[in-house]
């Protein structure tokens, strides 16, 4: 039984996974994808951070202070002190104070400083947005161009494997015909040179695959890729026409782009505001607390009023609105809006050269397409022919019509060609795939 259970483990670790299996499991496991998302939802509580502030802050305030003189529990005036009963010894006195208090403060108006500060990070929250959108498009396509690279690299193996195994095939055979005297030790060395080198090319595309599927197994999170699926894969001749400006315009990237201008803008704003007066308003209300520093009895009467050590308090509160205009920096708001002024610039030039490698890269993508079809037909032909001319080489190299130089090349330029036709349906593919990712469609297909 347990035997059993292990073969079942095995043979489940090895299952194959397809493509889009694949894909799925590496959007959910990439490790760089998910420190995306959470750049994403920091920027989300940063930006719930900003709007917070514009309501302002109550604060709980508590504090102990001692002092080297008595200071009274609240202010007074001197007609407040004179002016009570028994004048001021019934005004106590502590050299610890303790307070306890709420207060509340919110700005009413500094520029519109707060309000830029809230749009920018607004708008940085929606730039990761599409960042974490558009890494996600990213990993589908390094996704995808890892698998069909893998299976091209597998395809090109399985054709040398055979070719392998033919010149193996020939080889014995001028062997055998050797020792009958028909051939050369010159044939059995060429033929053992073009075996070794067909197995070497086989080792060569063996770690090329192991190297490729430990790639993928780093984007999928560091777990095993072992085996692929086969992908069908349909030649579309179809004329793919470049894209006008308004659709260019409504990509995530050229939008991200763009949303980097508005932030520019949005910081000269935020400077701008420092010529402005800051205005805001506060309330506070509390109790202050202390025991009294001395025994205060009246001379006239000798009536003790307040014990030394007796605790008493005083409710304190106030209400106020404080203005502050910096009239004078000496030029360190003038060169910040400067600064921003230049940030904005250099936005506005990113922007556009986002938009113009977007063009350029998308006209690429569909030269490449073209030039993936032209390339799959022309090695097709070829490849035809020269199975055909192998064919007709070999009878003749059989017949002694052909030496075995000509018959060993006209080989190699078929598996070479065969070789060339795989890549160019596979960089169809990818070609497609760069495409879907550059229109940012990878995800939607």
């Amino acid at each position: 039984m347990r035997h059993f259970a292990l073969i079942s483990l095995t043979a489940l670790s090895l299952q194959a996974m397809s493509l889009n299996e694949t894909i799925s499991y590496t959007l959910e496991h990439n490790n760089a994808l998910q420190q995306a998302n959470i750049s994403v939802e920091r920027s989300k509580t940063l930006r719930d951070s900003k709007q917070g502030q514009r309501f302002g802050r109550v604060d709980v305030l508590a504090s102990y202070d001692h002092y080297n003189n008595p200071r009274t529990l609240e202010p007074l005036t001197p007609i407040s002190i004179a002016g009570s009963p028994d004048g001021a010894y019934t005004i106590p006195t502590t050299k610890d104070l303790f307070n306890v208090g709420i207060a509340y403060n919110v700005i009413l108006f500094d520029g519109f400083a707060q309000q830029s500060s809230y749009e920018m990070s607004d708008l940085q929250y929606e730039n990761s947005s599409i960042r974490s959108k558009l890494g996600r498009e990213e990993l589908i396509y390094n996704v995808r161009n890892l698998y069909v690279s893998i299976l091209a690299l597998q395809e090109q193996l399985s054709a040398q494997d055979l070719y392998t195994t033919s010149q193996v095939r020939l080889l014995e055979r001028i062997l055998q015909e050797k020792e009958l005297g028909s051939k050369s030790k010159l044939d059995v060395l060429k033929a053992k040179s073009s075996a070794q080198s067909s197995r070497s090319q086989v080792a060569s595309l063996e770690a090329n695959i192991s190297t490729l599927k430990a790639t993928l197994s780093a984007l999928m999170g560091d777990k095993e890729f072992d085996k692929t699926s086969p992908l069908s894969i349909v030649i579309d001749k179809s004329n793919k026409n470049a894209l006008g400006e308004s659709e260019i315009s409504s990509l995530d990237r050229y939008k991200a782009a763009n949303l980097n201008i508005q932030v520019s803008q949005k910081k000269i704003d935020q400077v701008s505001a420092a010529n402005y007066p800051k205005i805001d308003f506060g309330a506070y209300y509390g109790g202050n607390f202390g025991p009294n520093d001395t025994t205060n009895t009246v001379p006239s009467t000798g009536q003790t009023l307040i014990s030394e050590g007796d605790w008493n308090s005083a409710v304190n509160w106030q209400v106020g609105v404080h203005l502050k205009w910096n009239v004078l920096d000496f030029g360190s708001t003038s060169a910040m809006s400067e600064e921003a002024k230049l940030a904005l610039f250099q936005a506005k030039l990113e922007g556009n050269s986002v938009k113009i490698e977007m063009r350029k890269n998308i006209l690429t993508a569909q030269n490449n397409i073209k030039l993936a079809i032209a390339q799959y037909n022309n090695y097709f032909a070829q490849y035809e022919l020269l199975n055909e001319t192998q064919k007709i080489e070999t009878v003749r190299y059989e017949n002694n019509a052909l030496t075995l130089t000509d018959l060993l090349n006209t080989g190699a330029k078929k598996e070479l060609t065969h070789a060339q036709m795989i890549n160019a349906k596979y960089n169809y593919q990818k070609a497609s795939y760069y495409l879907d990712y550059l229109l940012e469609k990878g995800e939607t297909k």
